[in-house]
């Protein structure tokens, strides 16, 4: 029983958005307005949204934990839990100040958005008792241009500049390295195929640079631009059917009850 309801949970929601991505494409003299799922689509949109929500959450109170429980063991790397705890911090400060910092924006902007409407409905010539209603609005006015004069430190945009841009790179750096290394190991020309491999490469490589074009008269340039559009184009279309393939049929055997995996695990639990 258990299981049949595992695979219930399964194919419920996959018949369900495969009608959903089929009723679109129904003409209407077939019957698509009988198909009307947008409502339907709608609320289990919303609901999909909350369970996500539920799953990040519950993500996050597993990683909390798991890294607290190598804290307060003194497992094996457990200063990396450190600064993992010190970064989730961090960043969670970062964002909310940014979010006051908005606020504060936004306030002043609908004070400004409403000063500006009280003023075009002002009638001239202006009465003398009505000064005072018109140096009110007049002074949110420069309030609000005072702000986008002066600097104002954007946390959101330090992080992101400072932080997050030089470790990306530093990382990208870091993963060149080995990809060259993963490259050089691999481009031993040992077979055909390793041969071939290393001279598209090189050619690439080659075509690519000012100096290989220069070095050849320009002919490595159009060889590298050939095997760019035409062959690599050819190789990512491949690539592409592939996968399509690989994840309809990965599709079908999960709807269909055949991946064990799935409706036995709850069993291998027990």
């Amino acid at each position: 029983m258990r299981r049949i309801l595992i695979w219930l949970a399964v194919l419920v929601p996959a018949a369900y958005f495969l009608l959903v991505f089929f009723a679109e494409g129904f003409p209407a003299h077939l019957g698509a307005g009988g198909l009307n799922v947008g409502i339907t689509e709608f609320y289990v949109s919303r609901g999909i949204v909350i369970v996500i929500a539920l799953a990040v959450g519950l993500g996050v109170i597993n990683l909390f934990a798991h890294h607290l429980a190598n804290i307060v063991r003194r497992r094996q790397d457990w200063p990396y839990s450190v600064i993992l705890f010190i970064s989730f911090l961090t960043v969670a400060v970062i964002l909310l100040w940014q979010y006051r910092v908005e606020g504060e924006r936004q306030a002043l902007r609908d004070a400004a958005t409403v000063a500006l409407q009280r003023l075009e409905a002002v009638d001239e010539p202006v009465p003398a008792g009505a000064a005072v209603e018109i140096l009110r609005p007049l002074a949110a006015l420069l309030r609000y241009q005072d702000y986008q004069d002066e600097y104002h430190f954007e946390p959101r945009a330090f992080y992101v500049d400072y932080v997050r841009r030089p470790l990306e790179a530093t990382v990208m750096a870091l993963l060149g390295f080995y990809i060259t290394y993963a490259a050089y190991r691999a481009f031993r020309l040992r077979s055909w195929e390793a041969t071939c491999m290393m001279l598209s490469a090189a050619v690439v490589i080659l075509g690519s640079d000012s100096f290989g074009g220069w070095l050849t008269g320009g002919r490595l340039t159009v060889w590298a631009d050939f095997d760019n559009r035409v062959l690599n184009s050819g190789m990512q279309r491949g690539l592409a059917l592939g996968i399509g393939v690989a994840v309809i049929a990965a599709s079908l055997r999960i709807m269909l009850g055949l991946e064990r995996g799935i409706l036995e695990s709850g069993q291998s639990e027990q």
